[in-house]
């Protein structure tokens, strides 16, 4: 008997006597003993069958935490719950691994990052959710078996989330409003309180290089050198809330569906940190070309600098308009209707349309040409994820529509050269107004404070259109210019709260990446670097941030009816006054020139 066979019918023997948690436990040890997978995988464990994976409560005597994140499988698809913001060294090395394996694996269709149907539910509160379930188990409630007295969940050894953190709408919304915290990667100050800052290699090796690893595996790009199996099916992410600087990895796979409630902000600059190693200084200039994005593309460095440089918050809007997202779902609830969807589609290798001729013992194969199935293969879950959205970052609507030219002109609801009457309601073009994104207006207003050719320049221009203020103030007809002096003032003080060296290489490192012979990888490579320099400077900006026990300007907001809201502060004693007062010499060291 093999030894997966052997380890399977063990679970199979001890399955009756244990507990549920107890199982799903044994059962990624027992895996681990079976195959030749590197021991990180396992630090993102499987969910076993059909029930809960159940959370640890916050007050649980027990050392163990809840993971970062939790697999489990949903018909042919293979589900990622995103449990917490931060990931470990052997949470992002294992969830890696586990999503270049079953990328690469022919009997699944799909694989989908979420953070759970609870945060949408509670507003990012967990503190009455005990269970991980797809979101279509959670409607007919728990497991009797899971439920006690006064149908409580009864405690078990899983479980238990750091509080959430909310972030603050400050653009558009004075009080702020709270959401989810999706992912921000990994812990910045846990870096500095273990004493990693001060060690390159153990940097590069627990950090920088996972996080690269996690990006490129969500992609799915492989090195064949390293004889990495070639990814064939889709990675999707559904990231309800909020996703800050190297959780954008997560964001890179075929798809990106956001939701009414997704959000990207690039907040390292308020650690003394610039950009982490997941190619954002490869990716944000050359905003709006993946997607055809003319408008877009024609102001993707100011889109690319107000990101980098302000903070800016970039909303569901801006992010599909620029293409940082491939579709917008609407809701959360359409994370129900995808689960379905996707476990009800064939496998891989299942959609095809012309079988495999038949194999004779003793008769070799003959190969008659390519494989005509290739060009039908995740055209299906594509299909389901259009159906599902409201619109691309291509521009077509649910029903995938490009039909703009070929509308009738009074109406825009008919095919030209058919008549109306026989057009039912149902079979009408739905076409959705212009999309627009507070990003690419703000980029377009400020055209000329981008085209400056250093931080100081940008900064300078943006103070001479906030100075505008007092001369239209008050004048009837003139509310627009004072919005947009307003605006400026705000993007200025925004990057006077930032690191002043970490501003000045983000800067030089989007200048670089933006050469057209750059590619992702050499991107990746000098942001590692980078960063690198900036963790371990002696007296940097870094170390003093962390010291400080400041934070970046979020919101933590404890129990879902509760009013407190306890701002971070945001810390002020950079090593520069200002970007006037960091020289060339010193950036160029932090670039490694």
């Amino acid at each position: 008997m093999s030894t997966s066979n052997a380890y399977r019918k063990a679970l199979s023997r001890l399955s009756p006597r244990l507990s549920k948690p107890s199982l799903a436990k044994l059962s990624n040890e027992l895996e681990q003993v079976a195959t030749s997978a590197p021991k990180a995988a396992f630090a993102i464990p499987e969910s076993v069958r059909h029930n809960p994976f159940v959370l640890r409560p916050t007050d649980h005597d027990d050392d163990d935490e809840t993971p970062g994140a939790v697999i489990r499988s949903i018909g042919t698809s293979r589900r990622v719950f995103l449990l917490q913001p931060t990931l470990t060294t052997p949470e992002l090395q294992g969830l890696s691994y586990r999503i270049r394996t079953l990328s690469s694996n022919n009997a699944i269709n799909s694989i989908v990052l979420a953070n759970p149907l609870e945060d949408a539910e509670y507003g990012g509160n967990m503190s009455e959710n005990e269970t991980v379930l797809p979101m279509f188990m959670e409607e007919g409630g728990l497991s009797e078996s899971l439920l006690g007295e006064r149908g409580m969940v009864q405690a078990d050894p899983w479980g238990g989330r750091k509080p959430f953190v909310r972030h603050v709408l400050e653009e558009s919304m004075e009080g702020g409003l709270g959401v989810p915290y999706v992912s921000c990667g990994y812990d910045a100050r846990a870096v500095y309180e273990s004493g990693w800052y001060g060690e390159r290699d153990v940097l590069d090796r627990c950090l920088l290089t996972p996080l690269m690893e996690l990006t490129e595996a969500v992609r799915g790009d492989f090195d064949k050198s390293e004889n990495q199996t070639l990814s064939r099916v889709p990675v999707i992410t559904v990231p309800h809330g909020l996703v800050t600087d190297g959780g954008y990895a997560l964001l890179g796979g075929s798809y990106a569906l956001a939701t009414d409630a997704t959000s990207f902000r690039i907040l390292n600059p308020l650690r003394g940190l610039a950009l982490d190693p997941v190619g954002l200084s490869y990716l944000l200039p050359r905003l709006g070309y993946e997607f055809a994005q003319v408008e877009v593309a024609r102001h993707a460095w100011g889109c690319g600098l107000l990101l980098a440089l302000t903070g800016f918050e970039a909303n569901h809007a801006d992010l599909v308009s620029t293409g940082l997202a491939t579709h917008y779902i609407g809701g959360p609830y359409k994370l129900n209707m995808l689960e379905r969807g996707l476990m009800d589609l064939n496998s891989y290798d299942g959609q095809r349309l012309k079988r495999n001729p038949k194999k004779y013992y003793g008769h070799e194969h003959e190969v008659t040409g390519p494989d005509i199935n290739d060009q039908y293969r995740n055209v299906a879950v594509g299909n389901l994820i259009q159906n599902l959205s409201e619109y691309d970052a291509a521009g077509a609507d649910e029903y995938g529509c490009y039909l703009r030219s070929e509308l009738d002109d009074e109406q825009q609801l008919f095919i030209k050269e058919r008549d109306p009457s026989l057009t039912m309601p149902e079979d009408r073009i739905q076409i959705y107004g212009e999309l627009i994104s507070p990003l690419v207006s703000w980029a377009a207003t400020f055209s000329t404070a981008w085209e400056e050719d250093s931080v100081e320049g940008i900064t300078e221009r943006l103070r001479e259109i906030a100075s505008t203020k007092a001369e239209f103030e008050g004048k009837p007809g003139y509310e627009e210019d004072v919005a947009v002096a307003e605006q400026a003032q705000y993007f200025v003080s925004s990057m006077e709260q930032r690191s002043p060296l970490a501003l000045k290489v983000t800067y030089e490192l989007l200048c670089r990446g933006a050469d057209e012979d750059e590619t992702l990888r050499s991107c990746m490579q000098r942001e590692k670097r980078s960063q690198m320099e900036l963790f371990v400077k002696e007296d940097g900006d870094f170390i003093r941030w962390a010291k400080s026990g400041q934070g970046v300007g979020l919101t933590k907001m404890e129990g879902k009816a509760s009013l407190i809201r306890e701002q971070e502060g945001v810390f002020a004693g950079w090593k520069h006054a200002s970007v006037k007062d960091v020289t060339n010499d010193e950036v160029a060291e932090i670039l490694g020139d």
